[in-house]
């Protein structure tokens, strides 16, 4: 039985292309066969006005609206996109106008999906105009769908084999003159199975697929990770050759893929083999280079082991790891493991180099650098390039005694989270390389330790100097931190260990201070010792008495002092009896009591002070309050 519908937002449609009829200008003196239309475009007028428009009562017509007219021309071609004003001027009549508009005449693409039975399903992807015409060339009626993200369209072909279809748009109101699309397919009796031909880890996130595939059937890929779980769809493809699929993460995992040519007619999937990556890594060790790999076995023929771009061994079956013993001390080598299956088909990992050691004497550990932290202490020293230790043994002294074993650490940096400036430690740093060859006994490391006191707001600092650099210390520098932690200034004590800080300085009353050691040699990271905080002490100032007479002499009673940010002052008579009082900072006292002058006596303040350091305090006294005559 003979299948032929369209699908449009999930009806079935099967509509034929209808005829057009004559549009009649504005004023109804003429008309034409076409007032829309794609370009080149030709329009004929009829019905012209009775007794106009002849030889003895020529008319005049203006086709693009230029203002270029001509006699008695009854049929125009447009060949611009555009739109038109199409005047006809009567004589004695006047002018007649209609809008004739000329599209832009674009062969729509479209996808054919082969499908069994000699089953086709197109989708039209382009969307400028309103409708789509489609002729299968089977004898059968041309098929109108509108146009859009489903503009998608069926056929039963009776036989297989080459086919032909074509494809033109059509505008509602608009001329069918829009050029076709034209493509041929082989209809085909069943779907063929693809083939995945190669597999290719390109890099740590993305792998590369190459498909053995036919034109116009629609694929899709699957993708499982690790063999767990079902096949998931990774991708709709059309007549692919290659695929490359991003956001993985080889290093971890192994990824299986299948392809499948889909039935768009009948959604039956024919599945291609099954290749999978594998998931490779390699190993340095002392005068071995270690290979391990894992992946799904299913099928796999031989495994090859590429060394430096060539075969270095081929292994039958499946195995999932090779020692590579033949192999020179300090040489580089880059590895990579292909996975061959039958018909040629080959899975490639992603590439691994590593540099074999066999090292005699390595040399110490002889700069390295410490720095205090709230943690505890950090210390992080310099490897020679000659040598890739694993592991890094930390030894400590207390108080000059021997030194015995602290730690571990796979890179050069270790925390010692023990650490208490107060102590008297000392570090040292060795290591065995990875052909269990001891280092030479690492420099010792001495981190710099800070004392300090202060008196009368100057502070003074005493530090150790720093052990731990080959070439010793460059100069000693002195950052001074905000109770905010902003480093707001930094001194050079060159090589002293002592500093004397008695800056006045008073937009800074907590003052955080630590000690940077810079290493004579280049390329070392500084040393920090730890930190010690001050706060200074906020000093008030008042008067005992004052004579608030008016002679510009102690005229005003205040309280001020350093550091002070906000201070609420009181005064009371004698009675207890509060007489003023403000908040505002450096606001004065005039001896007035509600605009009247206060009699000479002792007066109580009491002032509620918050310093730059946050602290809030209190401090009274008395005053007294004398009226000479001036």
């Amino acid at each position: 039985m003979k299948i032929r519908f369209a699908l449009i937002a999930g009806a079935l449609l099967w509509v034929s292309v209808a005829m057009a009829q004559p549009y009649t200008s504005a004023l109804g003196r003429f008309q034409v066969d076409q007032i829309k239309g794609c370009a080149p475009f030709t329009v004929t007028l009829t019905n012209l006005l009775a007794g106009n428009c002849n030889g003895a009562n020529p008319c005049s017509m203006d086709f693009e609206g230029s203002g270029q007219q001509t006699l008695n021309l009854f049929t125009f071609q447009y060949n611009t996109p555009g739109v038109y004003n199409l005047q006809v001027l009567y004589q004695g009549q006047g002018a007649d106008n209609i809008t004739i508009t000329v599209t832009e005449n674009i062969q729509p693409n479209f996808e054919i999906y082969s499908c069994a039975n000699s089953d086709v399903t197109i989708k039209v992807l382009e969307k400028s105009y309103q409708q789509l015409v489609i002729d299968f060339n089977d004898g059968d009626p041309e098929v109108l769908i509108p146009s859009g993200n489903n503009a998608i369209a069926y056929n039963d072909y009776a036989t297989p084999g080459n086919k032909t279809i074509a494809v033109r748009g059509l505008n509602i109101s608009s001329a069918d003159n829009c050029d076709s699309k034209v493509q041929t397919f082989n209809a085909l009796a069943a779907l063929p199975a693809p083939t995945i031909t190669k597999l290719t880890t390109l890099d740590k996130a993305r792998i590369q697929l190459d498909f053995s595939t036919q034109p116009h059937i629609q694929y899709r890929l699957e993708i499982a990770v690790n063999s767990a779980g079902p096949f998931q769809q990774l991708a709709t493809l059309y007549e692919p050759s290659t695929y490359t699929t991003g956001g993985l993460n080889t290093e971890v995992n192994f990824y299986c893929f299948r392809l499948s040519a889909y039935d768009a007619c009948n959604g039956f999937n024919t599945y291609s083999n099954v290749i999978c990556s594998p998931k490779f890594d390699l190993s340095i060790q002392s005068g071995t280079n270690q290979l391990t790999w894992a992946t799904a076995n299913t099928s796999i023929q031989s495994t090859e082991v590429e060394r430096d771009g060539a075969t270095h061994a081929v292994i039958p079956g499946a195995p999932t790891s090779f020692n590579d013993i033949d192999i020179e001390c300090k040489t580089d080598y880059c590895y990579r493991i292909i996975n061959r299956y039958a018909g040629g088909v080959r899975s490639e990992s992603l590439g691994f180099c590593g540099t074999s050691f066999k090292i005699d004497n390595p040399p110490a550990i002889t700069n390295a650098s410490s720095v205090v932290t709230s943690e505890g202490l950090s210390i992080e020293w310099i490897q020679d390039p000659g040598s890739a230790p694993a592991n890094y043994d930390i030894l400590i002294s207390n108080n000059g005694e021997t030194f015995t074993n602290l730690g571990t650490s796979p890179t050069t940096k270790f925390l010692h989270k023990g650490y208490l400036p107060a102590s008297n430690f000392t570090y040292r740093i060795n290591y065995t390389d990875e052909c269990d060859n001891k280092s030479q006994e690492g420099i010792v490391i001495n981190p710099i330790q800070m004392t300090g006191t202060m008196d009368n707001n100057i502070v003074t600092l005493t530090w150790t100097v720093y052990e731990g650099w080959a070439n010793g210390v460059s100069d000693y520098i002195i950052d001074k931190f905000d109770l905010q932690g902003k480093l707001y200034q930094s001194i050079n004590a060159g090589i002293n260990t002592t500093y004397v800080d008695d800056d006045a300085d008073p937009d800074h009353q907590f003052i955080s201070y630590r000690i940077r050691a810079r290493a004579n040699q280049s390329g070392v990271t500084t040393s920090i010792s730890n930190s010690m905080n001050f706060i200074k002490e906020s000093k008030i100032f008042f008067p005992t008495a004052f004579s608030p007479n008016g002679d510009q002499l102690n005229d005003q009673f205040f309280v001020s002092g350093q550091f002070i940010v906000k201070m609420e002052l009181s005064i009371f008579n004698r009675w207890g009896e509060l007489i003023f009082t403000t908040n505002k900072k450096g606001e004065t006292w005039d001896g007035t009591f509600n605009g009247k002058p206060v009699a000479e006596d002792a007066y109580v303040w009491s002032a509620e002070v918050t310093d730059l350091a946050g602290r809030t305090y209190k401090e009274s006294g008395t005053v007294a309050l004398l009226r000479r005559k001036r």
